[in-house]
């Protein structure tokens, strides 16, 4: 973008209050004394950002501790700073067939169970494109106490920590230590064989933001069920519009772009006041735990390589990344 589009962009204000005269966190949210918070924070973020950044809203509940493990294995391998958020995909395989949003709406026309196949779910995210929008299916401001979760997790955890390079024999225990440091920082983990957090609120909030040049390379404007929603096109000119902003959005989470703070930045923010505040401590003791597992520079290799599919890239080092990822989150 050109420095004058930039600064248009800015003069127009926060991606989710363009053309909005009145600002709503809703019924649930406005009562809720934390859930207000954040939702003050992120609408500060976009404050912040909207000149260079789109942003879009990934609300999720039951898959944050497979997202909060991603995250910590992408520290200790890429330097990924998860102090700030999570990983929503990490294994490239899917992503070898399905690179981008054009291939995944050339695909997603086979797909008879639409944004349920497991190929669309290996690469894709659901998201909505303002934080206080009435989107038909689960906007914002009505989901982010209780999550937004579809899809059984039986294995699921463990099924990720071999694909991620980590010795089978290992894999059970590993688990088990996971989901009892989850417990103890207050996520909830029932769909893992843990309990639910105290709150009873299970919800998460990624608030995604990516570079407005490659919003039409990874995003498209959706209806449920994935379905394209062509009145929106070309989405990045719809986003950069006056508003009022809405609508759902299919997000292709390639970790490599989603792991280059220079492409997409991304903050976290949690339901329950108990583990939204702990994160941090959650995080630096999970990379605690896998950094011995991962200790060696051929267990590092054996690791990336089970996440890049067998091939990595030429930006990679064995050495360990995890003290360099490490940053304060201040926006939490």
């Amino acid at each position: 973008l050109s420095v004058d589009e930039i600064k248009a962009q800015a003069g127009k204000g926060p991606q989710s209050k363009r053309g909005v005269t009145k600002i709503d966190y809703g019924m649930v949210v406005s009562k809720d004394k934390h859930g207000s918070r954040c939702f003050d924070k992120m609408l500060e973020n976009e404050a912040r950002m909207c000149g260079e950044w789109a942003v879009f809203y990934h609300s999720y509940s039951a898959a944050a501790l497979l997202y909060e493990v991603q995250a910590a294995v992408a520290a200790v391998l890429f330097r990924f700073k998860s102090s700030f958020a999570v990983m929503p995909r990490l294994l490239l395989k899917g992503f070898n067939d399905i690179p981008d949003a054009a291939t995944l709406l050339t695909e997603f026309k086979k797909m008879k169970d639409r944004d349920h196949n497991p190929r669309y779910r290996a690469v894709g995210v659901c998201g909505t494109s303002a934080l206080l929008a009435d989107d038909s299916e689960a906007p914002a401001k009505s989901v982010f106490l209780m999550g937004y979760s579809v899809g059984p997790l039986t294995g699921v955890l463990e099924n990720l920590l071999v694909s991620c390079g980590f010795p089978k024999s290992k894999v059970n225990g590993l688990a088990k230590e996971i989901v009892k440091l989850s417990q103890e920082h207050g996520l909830d983990s029932r769909g893992y064989g843990g309990k639910g957090c105290k709150s009873g609120r299970s919800g998460h909030l990624l608030q995604i933001f990516m570079k407005r040049e490659l919003v039409d390379r990874y995003v498209y404007p959706a209806f449920p069920f994935g379905v394209p929603d062509t009145s929106r096109n070309p989405l990045p000119k719809y986003l950069a519009g006056n508003g009022p902003i809405k609508g759902q959005v299919r997000i292709v989470a390639h970790p490599a772009i989603f792991m280059k703070a220079t492409y997409v930045r991304m903050y976290v923010y949690s339901a329950d006041p108990t583990y939204h505040s702990m994160r941090e401590a959650f995080q630096d003791k999970l990379t605690k735990l896998l950094d011995p597992i991962l200790g060696s520079a051929e267990a590092r290799r054996e690791a990336a390589e089970g996440i890049f599919d067998g091939e990595l890239p030429s930006w990679y080092t064995t050495a360990d990344q995890s003290d360099k990822a490490k940053v304060h989150n201040a926006h939490k």
